[in-house]
């Protein structure tokens, strides 16, 4: 067990294995790494994970989660086999709900479920062109998209659920 500090708030954590216990919680868990950065997916929520070179992995250190800094702190054993890696994605996860500040960035108003995806990484897109619909609250939502761009990243899937805050779409602006 091992006492855990992200965004100022503190968490209990303990790996096992392909599972994470947060302050009491148990999330199973699951990692595909890609191109510099992991898709960990937490229960039912992916977050896009980029974590600092391996020689900068200390407490202390940045870990990006849906495009958003956080600073990892832990006191304790975090060595987890197979999961180090988890570990650390989902704590930070679970306070990653708040504004995306990436420019670019179009995150979640309200927790909700991916119905669709309308576009792909690649497109070019105009201000007001919709680019996912969120459902919440029995509520089918447009997200649009806020400028004209290109889509550079979509860290959602179809079907996940995401929270209010959570990164979406990011729009790299023309």
């Amino acid at each position: 067990m091992a006492k855990v500090k992200v965004g100022g708030r503190e968490y209990e954590v303990e790996v096992r294995g392909d599972s994470v216990v947060v302050d009491g919680h148990e999330y199973p868990i699951s990692v595909r790494e890609e191109n510099g950065y992991a898709t960990v997916k937490a229960g039912d929520v992916p977050y896009r994970v980029q974590l600092p070179p391996v020689g900068e992995r200390a407490s202390g250190m940045t870990v990006l989660v849906d495009y958003r800094p956080f600073v990892f702190e832990y006191e304790g054993q975090l060595a987890g086999r197979p999961a180090a890696r988890e570990r650390r994605t989902v704590e930070t996860g679970a306070a990653s709900a708040g504004p995306a500040n990436v420019k670019g960035a179009v995150a979640a108003q309200i927790a909700g479920r991916v119905t669709a995806i309308r576009v792909k990484v690649g497109d070019t897109v105009a201000k007001g062109d919709v680019l996912l619909l969120l459902e919440a609250m029995k509520m089918e939502n447009e997200i649009k998209s806020p400028s004209d761009g290109i889509v550079k990243d979509i860290p959602v899937t179809e079907g996940a659920r995401v929270s209010e805050g959570q990164t979406l779409v990011v729009v790299e602006l023309d």
